[in-house]
């Protein structure tokens, strides 16, 4: 039974530790954190990125807006000076300037909501980020607790109390012989004791009483 009891505690302790190996909440935790934490870099990339493109956007718009107000006093200068064919031409500019804005307007406003909601979106995974440390903090405490519950209860439930009850059971009898010995000794250290034994011997209970009658009749005639 031996045998077979410490094979099963040996194959008990190498399966905990295998799994120990393979699971390891907190290192999980810590690689589905750094994963997030690229995604959130990803993502705060893709925001600077629509950022640039938004102020790029607006600077071709006021660009735009700065030809056509120049188009348009060029023309009217043109119309002053009765020079027509300058200001038909400072015209068309115009217009094909001001039918670009309404395209880099429209483009300008769909790259705002963009910028939006990638905003939003950098928003709550920041929230995320900090709720997902957080937690981890609090696994981390969970995790030593157990941790060191576990070794608590491996090493009470591995302590041999049979050995400390049997230790106890064989101090017990020693004291009890060590008590029999001395009370032994104490009834045969007796001077009386050494000198005479405590009981009589029936071979020489003839003579014990001839001498017993002779020591009566010396008293007697005292």
């Amino acid at each position: 039974m031996g045998i077979f009891k410490r094979v099963k505690d040996l194959f008990l302790a190498e399966t905990n530790g295998l799994l120990d190996k393979c699971e390891q909440p907190l290192k999980m935790v810590d690689q589905y954190i750094r994963e997030f934490e690229l995604e959130l870099a990803k993502g705060q990339r893709a925001l600077a990125n629509q950022l640039y493109i938004e102020k790029r956007q607006a600077a071709l718009i006021a660009e735009t807006e700065a030809i056509i107000e120049k188009r348009d006093r060029q023309a009217k200068l043109a119309v002053k000076q009765d020079e027509e064919h300058i200001a038909k031409l400072a015209l068309q500019e115009k217009l094909m300037h001001e039918k670009k804005l309404a395209a880099y307007s429209a483009q300008y406003a769909t790259i705002q909501e963009q910028t939006k909601l990638l905003e939003e979106r950098i928003g709550r995974l920041l929230v995320q980020s900090e709720e997902y440390n957080h937690r981890r903090l609090l696994l981390a405490s969970r995790a030593n607790v157990a941790s060191s519950l576990k070794e608590l209860n491996q090493n009470v439930v591995s302590f041999q109390t049979e050995n400390v009850a049997k230790g106890f059971a064989r101090a017990e009898d020693r004291i009890l012989m060590i008590e029999a010995e001395m009370e032994a000794m104490a009834h045969f250290s007796s001077p009386v004791k050494r000198s005479a034994p405590q009981y009589l011997d029936p071979s020489l209970t003839a003579d014990i009483d001839k001498e017993l009658d002779e020591l009566k009749q010396q008293h007697t005639q005292e």
